[in-house]
């Protein structure tokens, strides 16, 4: 008995379990934000019977949905008071209060522990969220709002930001206490845009505390299509429990280009590139890409812009002839060439908000149908071109030569054209209506290089060195033999030929129907014979003018021939030699397109 007894004295005594906690039951005053800066015109200002508050403590199970009854809410509708049954307070040393509130319930996303959080699960509503002062709420805005007016026969609209900035989120969370104040203390996936039906043409967004995005764009819509667009350029900061008014809209509305219309022609259906021949009148879309790549697309795109058109010859050119107009949308450029085509070419751009060209795209709307031919093998089992990239019309056995079968020059590497001769002869480029084509040095001077990066963003911009490069920085990968790169010139389904010393095309005067006509300003190769004018080159030397028009031709490669030389075909009838070499990388010569496989 003794051992017994010693035996149980050495045992714990067990802990005595914690009472569980018991719910409360508490008269609640719920007070909405004060009318002023804490609430844009819109907001909530006045309690509704029916409106549902959700409360809670620590734990999401114990949360409460008070539904306002009329009899709650005071004359004024700024408070309504409630007797709340089945409260779990969330008893904190570091903080005196200890129940929390947000508006509305069903917005409310909590999980298994709410703490002393509120969690949205939306962004785009009148956001409220408060913490108990003793029995009383105040709240407080989560959110700020943005509003507009339009024409009210519009019935719909989605908002997006100018550079596809956040303009709310998957979800929000937000952490109000007595001793801390967080808007957004966590937040999930951006939210990039916004739909919502207009009421009489009005409209009103709520988005949370500190967005920002530098412009708007508004997608209006009539019987679900979007019909209108209105592009802003005023930037936008969202202040929670504040009101920015964009105004009346109307003024800025445009018709809209719906990209997915079945009227829309897709000119990238087989590809994409830095060239897209039109050959009928129409509407014309493809993917604002680089070059020929499938997934590099533009960010930031605002606008698309005609940079400039040409005919190929001397006359003055009409503007908006050869491509009526431009527009982006969905991640497209969309083009409307006139009722009737004009022959010419064009080229074309997305920009930014701040009008800064990001990619360009030359349009070629050829006279006549383009007619590539194997010529007898020139290069193989490959099919050329029959004219110059950009000629309108190819030239022929027997006849002179025209401007229109020149063609474009480019400098070696670069995916942006530049107009061959006006006239059969002439040093002076074609004339072009929008901005012109300029040396990267007004002043003169021989040397004047320009970086990759500001050739794309300024495509009529020719950095030059006399028999060398027109960039700053060595680069040989621009044009390459093995595959297309992004900065070919070529269409759809072609590249600037590959060197292959074993194919006619570079044996020159080896090759079958090789012929020199002076007299009508060609050269043939061929059988059947395809037609190379005497079109001379865009001198690296002096850059605004063409040399040698009439006397020689130079014809690029994709090869590179040394760091500041590319390698091309240079004929000189006017001497009697004809050689594949190197040239100044700067120097403009001609294109002649070869199928890709």
């Amino acid at each position: 008995a003794l051992l017994l007894s010693c035996s149980q004295s050495n045992i714990d005594p067990q802990p005595v379990p914690e009472p569980e906690p018991q719910p409360e039951t508490r008269t609640l005053t719920f007070v909405l934000p004060s009318a002023g800066e804490e609430a844009p015109a819109a907001a909530k200002t006045a309690w509704q019977a029916g409106d549902k508050i959700l409360v809670h403590g620590e734990y999401a199970k114990n949360q409460v949905v008070v539904t306002l009854a009329a009899g709650d809410i005071s004359s004024d509708g700024k408070s309504a008071t409630k007797t709340v049954e089945g409260l779990y307070p969330y008893v904190r040393e570091d903080c005196a209060s200890s129940l929390y509130a947000s508006y509305p319930a069903d917005a409310s996303d909590n999980l298994k522990h709410c703490f002393f959080y509120s969690k949205f699960s939306t962004t785009n509503e009148c956001l409220l969220a408060a913490y108990n002062e003793g029995d009383k709420f105040n709240f407080q805005n989560v959110c700020g709002q943005l509003s507009f007016s339009v024409d009210p026969s519009f019935e719909s609209f989605t908002l997006t930001g100018a550079r596809k900035e956040a303009l709310g989120y998957e979800f929000l969370q937000v952490k109000l206490t007595d001793k801390e104040q967080n808007y957004n203390q966590y937040y999930g996936e951006p939210v990039i845009s916004i739909s919502a039906d207009l009421k009489d043409g009005e409209a009103s967004i709520y988005m949370p505390d500190g967005i920002s995005f530098s412009g708007c764009v508004i997608k209006l819509m009539k019987e679900g299509k979007a019909v209108a667009i209105y592009k802003g350029t005023e930037a936008v900061t969202i202040t929670r429990g504040l009101l920015s008014d964009l105004g009346d809209i109307t003024e800025g509305v445009n018709p809209y280009d719906d990209p997915f219309s079945g009227d829309v022609k897709d000119l990238d259906a087989e590809g994409n590139a830095n060239c897209y021949v039109v050959t009928e009148p129409g509407v014309y879309k493809f993917k604002a890409v680089k070059g020929n790549s499938k997934t590099e697309f533009l960010n930031d795109v605002s606008d698309a812009i005609i940079v400039w058109e040409s005919w190929n010859n001397a006359e003055e050119v009409e503007a908006n002839s050869v491509v009526k107009s431009v527009s982006f949308a969905e991640d497209y450029m969309i083009l409307h060439t006139p009722d009737a085509l004009k022959a010419g070419n064009a080229v074309i751009a997305a920009v930014d908000m701040d009008g800064r060209i990001l990619w360009s795209w030359h349009i070629w709307v050829p006279a006549t149908e383009l007619q590539p031919s194997t010529f007898g093998g020139l290069y193989g089992d490959k099919l050329l071109m029959d004219r110059n990239l950009g000629a309108l019309v190819p030239a022929y056995v027997g006849e002179t030569v025209t401007a229109e079968s020149y063609g474009l020059t480019y400098q070696w590497g670069r995916k942006d054209p530049y107009p061959g001769p006006d006239a059969v002869g002439s040093s002076t480029p074609a004339t072009t209506a929008g901005a012109q084509i300029e040396e990267a040095s007004p002043a003169g001077e021989a040397i004047a290089l320009i970086t990759l990066e500001e050739s794309i963003a300024n495509p009529t911009l020719m950095g030059h060195s006399p028999n060398g490069d027109w960039i700053a920085e060595t680069n040989n990968s621009l044009w390459l033999d093995e595959y297309k790169t992004i900065y070919d010139p070529c269409p759809v389904g072609y590249r600037v030929p590959a060197y292959d010393a074993s194919m006619p095309l570079f044996t020159l005067t080896a090759a079958p129907g090789w012929s020199v006509d002076m007299t009508n300003g060609y050269i043939t190769m061929g059988n059947p014979a395809t037609v190379f004018p005497i079109g001379g080159y865009r001198d690296d030397y002096g850059v605004g003018s063409l040399a040698k028009v009439g006397k020689r031709v130079a014809i690029w490669t994709a090869r590179y021939n040394g760091d500041i030389t590319g390698t091309h075909m240079n004929l000189r009838p006017d001497g009697g030699t004809f050689a594949v070499g190197g040239t100044g990388k700067s120097r403009g010569c001609y294109v002649r397109c070869v199928k890709e496989n």
